[in-house]
Protein backbone atom coordinates (compact mmCIF):
# COMPACT_ATOMS: atom_id res chain seq x y z
CA UNK A 1 0.00 0.00 0.00
CA UNK A 2 2.68 1.97 1.07
CA UNK A 3 4.15 1.87 -2.48
CA UNK A 4 1.16 2.66 -4.25
CA UNK A 5 0.84 5.76 -2.57
CA UNK A 6 4.95 7.19 -3.06
CA UNK A 7 3.44 5.81 -6.86
CA UNK A 8 0.93 7.79 -6.68
CA UNK A 9 2.86 11.09 -5.53
CA UNK A 10 5.36 10.41 -8.16
CA UNK A 11 2.53 10.72 -11.10
CA UNK A 12 1.67 13.87 -9.55
CA UNK A 13 4.74 15.22 -9.46
CA UNK A 14 5.47 14.08 -12.91
CA UNK A 15 2.34 15.65 -14.36
CA UNK A 16 3.37 18.99 -12.69
CA UNK A 17 6.50 19.29 -14.60
CA UNK A 18 4.53 19.39 -17.73
CA UNK A 19 1.07 21.14 -16.61
CA UNK A 20 -0.12 22.15 -19.62
CA UNK A 21 0.70 19.72 -21.84
CA UNK A 22 -0.70 15.42 -21.68
CA UNK A 23 1.34 12.81 -21.17
CA UNK A 24 0.30 9.32 -22.09
CA UNK A 25 0.49 6.47 -20.12
CA UNK A 26 3.05 4.12 -21.83
CA UNK A 27 5.19 7.61 -21.17
CA UNK A 28 4.52 7.85 -17.44
CA UNK A 29 4.76 3.97 -16.75
CA UNK A 30 7.90 4.13 -18.96
CA UNK A 31 9.34 7.43 -16.43
CA UNK A 32 8.49 5.25 -13.33
CA UNK A 33 9.39 2.37 -14.45
CA UNK A 34 5.87 0.73 -13.63
CA UNK A 35 3.85 -1.91 -15.66
CA UNK A 36 1.29 -0.41 -17.77
CA UNK A 37 -1.78 -2.01 -16.13
CA UNK A 38 -0.52 -1.33 -12.90
CA UNK A 39 0.02 2.54 -13.87
CA UNK A 40 -3.25 2.24 -15.43
CA UNK A 41 -5.17 1.15 -12.61
CA UNK A 42 -3.19 4.60 -10.06
CA UNK A 43 -4.27 6.57 -12.77
CA UNK A 44 -8.09 5.48 -13.09
CA UNK A 45 -7.96 6.03 -9.03
CA UNK A 46 -6.82 9.40 -9.70
CA UNK A 47 -9.10 10.48 -11.78
CA UNK A 48 -12.04 9.27 -10.33
CA UNK A 49 -10.97 11.62 -7.55
CA UNK A 50 -10.31 14.37 -9.69
CA UNK A 51 -6.65 14.56 -8.97
CA UNK A 52 -5.83 13.47 -12.52
CA UNK A 53 -7.69 14.19 -16.06
CA UNK A 54 -7.88 12.10 -18.43
CA UNK A 55 -7.92 14.50 -21.78
CA UNK A 56 -9.39 11.97 -23.70
CA UNK A 57 -9.38 8.13 -24.42
CA UNK A 58 -5.38 7.35 -25.72
CA UNK A 59 -4.76 11.32 -25.66
CA UNK A 60 -2.86 11.41 -21.85
CA UNK A 61 -3.45 12.98 -18.73
CA UNK A 62 -3.16 15.94 -16.96
CA UNK A 63 -3.11 17.41 -13.15
CA UNK A 64 -6.79 17.25 -12.25
CA UNK A 65 -9.22 20.31 -10.28
CA UNK A 66 -8.53 18.57 -6.64
CA UNK A 67 -4.93 19.21 -7.13
CA UNK A 68 -5.75 23.36 -7.39
CA UNK A 69 -8.49 22.93 -5.19
CA UNK A 70 -5.61 22.10 -2.40
CA UNK A 71 -4.46 25.87 -2.96
CA UNK A 72 -7.29 27.34 -3.01
CA UNK A 73 -7.35 29.03 0.66
CA UNK A 74 -4.26 30.23 0.97
CA UNK A 75 -0.66 29.82 -0.98
CA UNK A 76 2.04 27.78 0.57
CA UNK A 77 4.01 29.60 3.35
CA UNK A 78 1.41 32.57 3.30
CA UNK A 79 3.77 34.08 6.55
CA UNK A 80 6.73 34.36 3.63
CA UNK A 81 4.65 35.52 0.59
CA UNK A 82 2.43 38.51 2.45
CA UNK A 83 6.00 39.75 4.18
CA UNK A 84 7.77 39.87 1.22
CA UNK A 85 4.70 41.24 -0.82
CA UNK A 86 5.55 45.06 -0.40
CA UNK A 87 9.49 44.82 -0.76
CA UNK A 88 9.09 42.42 -3.58
CA UNK A 89 6.41 44.92 -5.63
CA UNK A 90 8.96 48.24 -4.93
CA UNK A 91 11.87 46.04 -6.37
CA UNK A 92 9.82 45.04 -9.28
CA UNK A 93 8.42 48.46 -9.79
CA UNK A 94 12.13 50.29 -9.23
CA UNK A 95 14.51 47.70 -11.40
CA UNK A 96 11.61 47.09 -13.88
CA UNK A 97 12.65 42.99 -13.88
CA UNK A 98 11.05 39.88 -12.57
CA UNK A 99 11.57 38.94 -8.94
CA UNK A 100 11.01 35.82 -7.57
CA UNK A 101 10.73 34.57 -3.35
CA UNK A 102 12.10 30.45 -3.42
CA UNK A 103 13.04 28.26 -0.86
CA UNK A 104 13.98 24.61 -0.72
CA UNK A 105 11.58 21.66 -0.54
CA UNK A 106 12.77 18.34 -0.26
CA UNK A 107 15.93 19.76 -1.90
CA UNK A 108 13.94 21.01 -4.85
CA UNK A 109 13.66 25.13 -5.85
CA UNK A 110 10.26 26.22 -5.33
CA UNK A 111 8.87 29.57 -6.27
CA UNK A 112 6.54 30.70 -3.36
CA UNK A 113 5.92 33.91 -5.26
CA UNK A 114 6.62 36.25 -8.69
CA UNK A 115 6.08 39.97 -9.26
CA UNK A 116 7.18 40.51 -13.03
CA UNK A 117 9.00 43.64 -14.43
CA UNK A 118 7.34 45.60 -17.88
CA UNK A 119 10.52 45.27 -19.71
CA UNK A 120 10.27 44.43 -23.55
CA UNK A 121 12.48 41.75 -23.62
CA UNK A 122 11.49 39.27 -19.90
CA UNK A 123 12.36 36.04 -18.89
CA UNK A 124 9.92 33.52 -18.19
CA UNK A 125 9.87 32.68 -14.89
CA UNK A 126 9.27 29.08 -15.99
CA UNK A 127 13.11 28.92 -17.34
CA UNK A 128 13.58 29.09 -13.79
CA UNK A 129 11.21 27.10 -11.91
CA UNK A 130 12.24 23.48 -12.17
CA UNK A 131 15.69 23.98 -12.47
CA UNK A 132 18.31 21.93 -10.76
CA UNK A 133 19.66 23.50 -7.25
CA UNK A 134 22.79 23.99 -8.70
CA UNK A 135 22.46 25.61 -11.71
CA UNK A 136 20.50 28.82 -10.25
CA UNK A 137 21.39 31.74 -8.15
CA UNK A 138 18.56 31.01 -5.48
CA UNK A 139 19.42 27.45 -5.52
CA UNK A 140 23.20 28.21 -4.54
CA UNK A 141 22.32 30.74 -2.09
CA UNK A 142 19.71 28.27 -0.24
CA UNK A 143 22.25 25.45 -0.18
CA UNK A 144 25.25 27.86 1.08
CA UNK A 145 22.90 28.34 4.18
CA UNK A 146 21.34 25.13 4.11
CA UNK A 147 22.05 22.79 7.25
CA UNK A 148 24.69 20.73 6.92
CA UNK A 149 22.18 17.57 6.95
CA UNK A 150 20.11 19.05 4.47
CA UNK A 151 22.93 20.16 2.33
CA UNK A 152 24.56 16.75 2.52
CA UNK A 153 20.60 15.25 1.26
CA UNK A 154 20.68 17.31 -1.41
CA UNK A 155 24.24 16.12 -3.09
CA UNK A 156 23.38 12.40 -1.88
CA UNK A 157 19.93 12.61 -4.30
CA UNK A 158 21.65 15.20 -6.89
CA UNK A 159 25.52 13.69 -7.24
CA UNK A 160 28.09 15.80 -8.75
CA UNK A 161 27.69 19.72 -9.86
CA UNK A 162 29.30 18.39 -13.37
CA UNK A 163 28.26 20.49 -15.72
CA UNK A 164 25.46 22.08 -13.93
CA UNK A 165 28.10 23.89 -12.00
CA UNK A 166 31.95 23.36 -13.24
CA UNK A 167 33.29 25.42 -10.46
CA UNK A 168 32.21 23.25 -7.65
CA UNK A 169 32.19 19.91 -9.08
CA UNK A 170 34.51 18.51 -6.60
CA UNK A 171 33.29 17.79 -3.00
CA UNK A 172 36.04 20.58 -1.93
CA UNK A 173 35.15 22.95 -4.35
CA UNK A 174 31.71 23.03 -3.29
CA UNK A 175 32.06 23.83 -0.05
CA UNK A 176 34.72 26.63 -0.82
CA UNK A 177 31.78 27.65 -3.81
CA UNK A 178 29.33 28.29 -0.90
CA UNK A 179 31.76 29.51 2.02
CA UNK A 180 32.49 32.16 -0.26
CA UNK A 181 28.81 32.80 -1.23
CA UNK A 182 27.88 33.21 2.91
CA UNK A 183 30.75 35.38 2.96
CA UNK A 184 30.05 37.49 0.06
CA UNK A 185 26.09 37.52 1.73
CA UNK A 186 24.50 36.70 -1.94
CA UNK A 187 24.78 34.20 -5.19
CA UNK A 188 25.31 35.24 -8.88
CA UNK A 189 24.69 32.71 -12.02
CA UNK A 190 25.17 33.53 -15.86
CA UNK A 191 24.01 30.84 -18.03
CA UNK A 192 25.29 30.11 -21.16
CA UNK A 193 22.29 30.98 -22.57
CA UNK A 194 22.33 34.76 -21.81
CA UNK A 195 20.45 34.58 -19.05
CA UNK A 196 21.79 36.22 -15.44
CA UNK A 197 20.32 35.72 -11.95
CA UNK A 198 20.63 36.97 -8.57
CA UNK A 199 19.92 35.81 -5.53
CA UNK A 200 20.12 37.32 -1.69
CA UNK A 201 19.17 35.28 1.70
CA UNK A 202 15.58 35.96 3.90
CA UNK A 203 15.78 35.61 7.48
CA UNK A 204 13.54 34.85 10.07
CA UNK A 205 13.52 36.13 13.61
CA UNK A 206 16.46 33.74 14.79
CA UNK A 207 18.67 35.27 11.73
CA UNK A 208 18.10 31.52 10.23
CA UNK A 209 17.82 31.96 6.39
CA UNK A 210 14.49 30.80 5.56
CA UNK A 211 14.01 31.63 1.67
CA UNK A 212 16.23 33.31 -1.34
CA UNK A 213 14.79 36.65 -3.33
CA UNK A 214 15.93 36.29 -6.29
CA UNK A 215 15.71 38.27 -9.26
CA UNK A 216 16.81 37.29 -13.12
CA UNK A 217 16.78 39.48 -16.31
CA UNK A 218 18.68 38.90 -20.01
CA UNK A 219 22.36 39.47 -19.39
CA UNK A 220 22.74 41.86 -22.08
CA UNK A 221 20.71 44.47 -19.70
CA UNK A 222 22.84 43.79 -16.46
CA UNK A 223 25.79 46.27 -16.88
CA UNK A 224 26.29 49.58 -16.04
CA UNK A 225 23.95 52.18 -13.66
CA UNK A 226 21.70 48.88 -13.48
CA UNK A 227 23.86 46.12 -12.50
CA UNK A 228 24.35 48.90 -9.95
CA UNK A 229 20.98 49.61 -9.22
CA UNK A 230 19.66 45.68 -9.29
CA UNK A 231 22.36 44.24 -7.29
CA UNK A 232 21.79 46.99 -4.19
CA UNK A 233 17.92 46.92 -4.68
CA UNK A 234 17.97 42.99 -4.41
CA UNK A 235 19.86 42.90 -1.30
CA UNK A 236 17.68 46.07 0.34
CA UNK A 237 15.19 44.67 -0.21
CA UNK A 238 15.97 41.11 1.15
CA UNK A 239 16.62 43.04 4.28
CA UNK A 240 13.27 44.52 4.32
CA UNK A 241 11.73 41.12 4.14
CA UNK A 242 13.83 39.96 6.65
CA UNK A 243 12.96 43.05 9.14
CA UNK A 244 9.03 42.08 8.19
CA UNK A 245 9.82 38.52 9.36
CA UNK A 246 11.48 39.65 12.96
CA UNK A 247 14.84 39.75 12.01
CA UNK A 248 17.25 42.32 13.91
CA UNK A 249 20.02 43.32 11.12
CA UNK A 250 22.54 43.07 13.72
CA UNK A 251 22.50 38.92 13.37
CA UNK A 252 23.95 38.58 9.82
CA UNK A 253 24.10 40.82 6.95
CA UNK A 254 22.17 39.95 3.91
CA UNK A 255 23.16 43.35 2.73
CA UNK A 256 27.04 42.40 1.81
CA UNK A 257 28.65 44.90 -0.60
CA UNK A 258 28.66 44.11 -4.23
CA UNK A 259 31.90 43.07 -5.67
Amino acid sequence: MIKVLHKSFDILEGLAETPEQPQRLRQIAGRLGLHPATCANILKTLVDREYVEQVAPRQGYLLGSAVFGLCRRAPYRRDLVQAAERGMADLARAVNETVILVTLRQGRRFILSQVDGQQAVQVSPQTFSQGNVYDTATGRLLMAYAAPAALARIVRDLGPCGAAWPQAAAPEALAGALAAIRARGWASHATDSGLTGLAAPVRGRAGTVVAALGLFLPTFRFKGPHRRAVSAGLRRAAAAISRELGWKSGAGNPCARDE
